[in-house]
């Protein structure tokens, strides 16, 4: 099986009794096509290239039920970590990752670890890292500065923060976002243009449909 390193008093989070439908949705490439004119394909192909880019140690910040990232973790051999505020998601996460591990019997591979934690209040030592990514999470924050820098900080010299979230590139999508933003699920929707301008204009970004993706370096 798998153990859940917790950091928070408070067990509960916002996703906790959802994590099964966020996770058939991210999955889903007809919601993903008609909701956000892309394809989870796409989410796995960003993530392979954060985890292909070193092989030192990772941290997936808030990796949710890992839906796009469960089979690279399962055979990457790199020292990992998961980390998510809803302890349901971080189950589903440990599900998955078993299912796909090789001769698992069961279990997560010893080299992933699955910790609950904000991440703006990370239980880590500063420079642990040497990849940090972030996948499908820039649209859940206001404070764009403030989750970059908390995650900026935990990169070694060199290491890179690989980010992406969901922008108001379609009519569908302003007004979908709009709807989760009155709900408290995300921030204000941004467009492509303002989130790279947020993030200081970093020269790797890019869009495919309305998730936007880019790679910042450590400072």
């Amino acid at each position: 099986m798998w153990r859940i390193e917790s950091h928070l008093e408070d067990a509960g989070a916002p996703y906790d009794g959802r994590a099964a439908l966020y996770d058939r949705l991210v999955r889903s490439p007809v919601y993903n096509r008609l909701a956000w004119s892309t394809a989870p394909d796409d989410y796995a192909a960003f993530a392979a290239a954060a985890i292909g880019s070193s092989t030192g140690p990772l941290l997936e910040a808030a990796a949710g039920s890992a839906a796009a990232t469960a089979h690279l973790h399962a055979v990457s051999e790199r020292p990992t970590v998961l980390v998510d505020l809803s302890r349901d998601m971080l189950d589903r996460a440990g599900q998955s990752i078993a299912a796909s591990a090789v001769n698992a019997a069961g279990a997560i591979p010893a080299h992933v670890r699955l910790v609950q934690a904000d991440v703006l209040a990370l239980p880590f030592a500063a420079g642990e890292f040497t990849t940090v990514l972030g996948l499908g999470l820039a649209h859940l924050f206001e404070d764009l500065p403030a989750l970059v820098a908390a995650l900026r900080a935990q990169l070694a010299p060199g290491g890179r923060l690989y980010l992406a979230g969901l922008v108001a590139e379609t009519r569908r999508a302003r007004r979908y976002l709009q709807v989760l933003h009155r709900a408290g699920e995300v921030a204000a929707p941004r467009t492509a243009d303002e989130l790279h301008r947020a993030l200081g204009r970093p020269a790797d970004f890019r869009t495919a449909g309305c998730m936007a993706y880019a790679t910042l370096r450590a400072v």
